[in-house]
């Protein structure tokens, strides 16, 4: 079965950060609202922040117009934020993971989605961590019930998001040919002004193209995101 082919044709990807999303699994996203797929996309925290990297600042709002604008280029209309702010602003480590798990259960079960795309727990990034095991409890294996079963289960490792070495793995499993749809996850990740780099930096256009053409590499494709498939139940 292909995952494309699953009868309930809802996702539901989650971020911790605005452009998460289109970094991890722009191009999935993409190719799921070409195949008629509802997608929603939740934003664990939406906050304007001063940049370390680029020594300017941007603010909720602009931050938000982003997020916008970007999911508009892969089509994607549904959206959902459940903090907003800097309180919560790369300190998602400091919220009880209960708050996290129990916000998460009540998208997925509003959303019952049949795929669930969340960030891996190798990132050296301690607030994506928090959020990846929070996705984790969240989807924890049981029947259909009050909370959806979900079949498909992916996580995302970001461009750059693996330094650290063996603390910090990811080994990606399942791999989505993303040649066709790249130009539009480049051209939604270009709405993020206020977080792209130049090259060689990661988080730059020419870094992300240079990641979509190693794990097409993997795949045996010209461009590929790489997920760690962590269930698929058939």
């Amino acid at each position: 079965m292909s995952p494309f082919d699953l009868p309930t044709r809802r996702a539901l990807v989650v971020a911790p950060h605005a452009d998460d999303e289109v970094l991890g699994a722009g191009g999935l996203m993409a190719r799921l609202v070409d195949e008629g797929w509802h997608v929603h996309v939740l934003i664990v925290v939406l906050s304007g922040y001063a940049s370390t990297r680029r020594g300017d600042a941007s603010t909720t709002s602009v931050r938000e117009q982003e997020l916008a604008d970007a999911l508009a280029v892969l089509g994607v209309t549904s959206r959902g934020v459940l903090y907003r702010g800097e309180d919560e602003h790369l300190r998602l480590d400091t919220v009880p993971q209960k708050d996290l798990i129990g916000a998460i259960e009540g998208v997925l079960a509003e959303e019952r989605p049949s795929v669930v795309v969340m960030p891996c727990m190798g990132d050296h990034h301690q607030d994506h961590r928090a959020v990846s095991s929070a996705c984790l409890t969240a989807l924890r294996p049981a029947p259909e019930g009050r909370l959806p079963f979900v079949p498909l289960v992916l996580a995302y490792g970001q461009t750059g998001s693996q330094w650290g070495g063996a603390a910090y793995p990811f080994t990606p499993t399942a791999f989505v040919d993303i040649t066709g749809v790249l130009d539009r996850k480049l051209e939604a990740m270009s709405r993020y002004t206020t977080q792209l780099c130049p090259p060689p930096h990661p988080r730059s256009l020419d870094g992300i193209r240079a990641w979509a053409a190693s794990f097409g590499a993997l795949a045996g494709c010209a461009y590929a995101e790489g997920f760690e498939c962590l269930r698929y139940a058939v």
